[in-house]
This record gives structure tokens, C-alpha cells and sequence, in this order.
């Protein structure tokens, strides 16, 4: 017998025809209750680090500013948010990147898998994703404050400004990475994997999925939900038509980064208002700009032969 150093390593538990993403999970040898085990992981690990993250900021901002540490978590749970507070949200969710690499090795993968179904993160077909959603999401913006005015923004210069502006750059497309990881990523192949049927399994899975997106950012106004739950099922049909999270990954960063550039020089406390009526049918028109990214963004990836099932024989 070879000794265990020379041992072969033992064959990854991969599907044995061309499967699609959201069914990936669905392979011989690889138990059903796996990928129910990753998920469960996930969500308990979701609540440890950003639960951990906030107390952080909770205690440090009630440290630096000497506000009583009870009435900023009073303040907090009544939708009153600071910059810290801000930051550190942003923080939490970004430390789940490597989180959502462990689930996928626990639900019986390699890592690289849960990016794909070719193995591995495809950064030359990311970069013009990127690209396009940057240029659509830039031109809905361009439009907006055209529309609006600039006054609208109610842009200014707060002492924090510049220090959350550099905080949230650095971490944001972190932040929108992790949520389409276990999102799109983990959530969508743990459903996808208990329906026999591709494309039954895609509609269920994504129905899930940004259902559970929608109700995490805890929004009572009806549109605002229309819009979470939405953007959800776009950025799952990208993940399905392309086989893996790199488009959906490039449009959510592009997304977040340039609604998140405008934070730090606008009133936080005003921002975060999720209640009823904060939102309004104009959502509908953002929706519309993302839906047009999403058809470019397929269509560019039929023209380049990106594989939307896998894996490679």
C-alpha cells in the first residue's frame, strides 16, 4: 500500500453530464443533506460575524463619541444609523466571502465550484461585466440627478466624510460579493438541488433565494420590496444563463459602489429609512436600467461561449 502522503487525492464530487448551476449540488455520491448542512452553516455563521461586527462598532463608536451604549442601540434598532455603524455593516457582510468558500467545501465541492461550474472565478469574463453594468447603472444615475437636480443629493461635507468615503470603496464590492455568494451562491444550489428538473429547479430556487434577499435588508415599503425581490430573480437569471456568479457578482458591485459613493457626503440618519413610504413606483425605473444590463450582459455572453453548464469533460 502507497503511503498517505502519496495517496491519490480523492476525485471531486462533480455531476456526470452537463449540469447547470443552480442543479450543481445534484451529483452521484454527493448526499442530499449536504448542501442543507452548508446552508444552516452559513446562516448561523451569517448571524455570529455580523452580530460580532456591529457590537464592535456599537462599542467603539459608543467609546470614541461618549454616547450612552444603550441609547445607540436603541437608536440603531429604531433605524437611526452613524457612520461607524455604516462602515461596519459593510464590514460584516464582506468577512463572509471566505465563509461562503468554506460552505461550498462542506457541501462536498471544491471551492472554486461554488464560482462556477467550469472550477474557478472567470476574472476575463468578470471585467467587461463590470463594464457594462458600470456604464448602465452610471447612465441611470446621470439621468436621475438630471431629473432631480443635484440639490436632490443634499451632498455636503461631514468630518467623516473622506475616511467612510475610502472605507466603503475598499470593502463594498467585498460586500456584494458575499451576499451573491450565499445568495445566488449557497441558498440557490441547496434548492436547486432537491428539483429533478432544470429549469423548475432554476424558478424555485431563484423564488427562494430573493425572497430571502429581500426580506434581509428589512424593508417595510412595498416598492422597496418589489425592487429587492426583483433585482434578486435578475441577478439569479444571470447566474442560471451563465454558469456561475461573475455577472451577477459584476452587477451588484457595480450597483452598490456607485450608491454607496454618494453615503458618506449625504445625511446618514435620512438614508437607511426603509419604512413605509421611503420607497415609490420611481424604483421602477431603476429595475428597467438593470434589466437592460442583464439582457447586454447575456447576450455578451453567448457571443464569448461562456459555459453555462458544466463540468468541463
Amino acid at each position: 500500500m502507497a503511503p498517505a502522503a502519496f495517496a491519490p487525492a480523492p476525485a471531486p464530487v462533480l455531476p456526470v453530464t452537463p449540469t447547470r448551476y443552480p442543479q450543481f449540488w445534484r451529483a452521484p455520491g454527493l448526499p442530499a443533506w449536504r448542501p442543507i448542512v452548508a446552508a444552516l452553516v452559513g446562516a448561523v455563521l451569517f448571524l455570529v460575524v455580523s452580530t460580532v461586527v456591529t457590537l464592535v462598532a456599537v462599542f467603539v463608536e459608543a467609546d470614541m463619541t461618549g454616547t450612552d451604549l444603550i441609547d445607540l442601540i436603541n437608536s440603531m434598532a429604531g433605524g437611526s444609523f452613524t457612520p461607524g455603524i455604516v462602515f461596519a455593516n459593510s464590514l460584516g457582510l464582506a468577512l463572509l466571502v471566505p465563509v461562503a468558500f468554506l460552505l461550498g467545501r462542506i457541501a462536498g465541492q471544491r471551492p472554486g465550484y461554488l464560482s462556477s461550474v467550469v472550477g474557478h472565478f472567470r476574472w476575463r469574463w468578470f471585467w467587461p461585466a463590470v463594464g457594462v453594468a458600470l456604464v448602465g447603472i452610471a447612465l441611470y444615475t446621470g439621468i436621475s440627478v438630471l431629473i432631480d437636480g443635484v440639490d436632490s443629493l443634499g451632498l455636503q461635507i461631514f468630518p467623516y466624510s473622506w475616511w467612510l468615503f475610502l472605507g466603503l470603496m475598499l470593502v463594498t464590492p467585498f460586500q456584494a460579493a458575499a451576499e451573491e455568494y450565499l445568495l445566488r451562491g449557497v441558498l440557490l444550489r441547496t434548492v436547486g438541488s432537491w428539483i429533478p428538473s432544470d429549469r423548475v429547479a432554476f424558478v424555485v430556487a431563484a423564488v427562494v433565494s430573493s425572497g430571502v434577499f429581500m426580506s434581509l435588508h428589512a424593508a417595510s415599503d412595498p416598492w422597496l420590496n418589489v425592487f429587492y425581490f426583483t433585482m434578486g430573480m435578475l441577478l439569479a437569471w444571470l447566474t442560471w444563463r451563465t454558469g456561475g456568479l461573475e455577472a451577477a457578482v459584476a452587477v451588484h458591485v457595480a450597483n452598490n459602489m456607485i450608491g454607496m459613493a454618494f453615503v458618506p457626503f449625504q445625511d446618514i440618519d435620512a438614508l437607511f429609512d426603509r419604512g413605509e413610504g421611503a420607497g415609490s413606483p420611481a424604483v421602477l425605473i431603476q429595475l428597467v436600467f438593470v434589466a437592460a444590463i442583464v439582457v447586454v450582459v447575456e447576450l455578451m455572453a453567448r457571443r464569448r461561449g461562456i459555459e453555462a453548464a458544466g463540468p468541463r469533460q
